[in-house]
């Protein structure tokens, strides 16, 4: 191949960002960045949210009651009062842009090659922020971070069940 060489005006171009991000599982905070609602094809919205860097989306089908109850859970995620998502509400979604959502995220199944494996799908459980941050508090606790004290023994081993019902759950009856 010869050289080759064109011009090219990259005036105001930003970078594709690489299309949609698959985040860790665990808990994570995010920027709200955009909402598509479609209507051609189901009653569909798509919330666009940013996690360090990473677009990602949700979809929430507005014709299922099950989809409603998450998507009541993302707006109160974003700092809406539940108190302002009762019986029909006008709800103005371009007012949540740049708000923060706080959510534990499940990714789906991925293939050898690094590609989602059809029928299986992203998961968030979005939370009101108090509730992320105590969440987040123990996220990285382990074992050994956990002080087990030991219940000092009853007299005469009063409280102890010591019947034995012949079944797998007998343990169930030691307290």
């Amino acid at each position: 191949m010869s050289d080759l060489t064109i011009s090219v005006d990259f005036t105001g171009i930003t970078p594709a960002t690489g299309g949609i991000a698959i985040l860790e599982p665990g808990l994570h905070q995010a920027v709200i960045e955009d909402f598509t609602h479609y209507t051609d094809n189901g009653n569909a919205l798509y919330v666009y949210m940013n996690t360090d860097g990473q677009r990602h989306r949700e979809r929430f089908n507005l014709d299922n009651e099950n989809a409603r109850s998450f998507l009541k859970s993302f707006l109160m995620s974003a700092g809406c009062p539940e108190d302002k998502l009762g019986g029909s509400s006008n709800i103005p979604f371009h007012k949540f842009i740049g708000k923060p959502v706080y959510f534990n995220y499940t990714p789906p199944r991925i293939d050898e090659r690094g590609n989602r494996v059809d029928g299986t799908y992203a998961r968030y459980v979005f939370y009101p922020k108090a509730r992320y941050d105590k969440m987040a508090k123990y996220a990285n606790v382990s074992s050994s971070d956990i002080v087990v004290e030991a219940e000092a023994p009853k007299a005469n081993g009063a409280g102890k069940a010591s019947v034995d019902s012949g079944d797998d759950f007998d343990f169930l009856l030691d307290r």
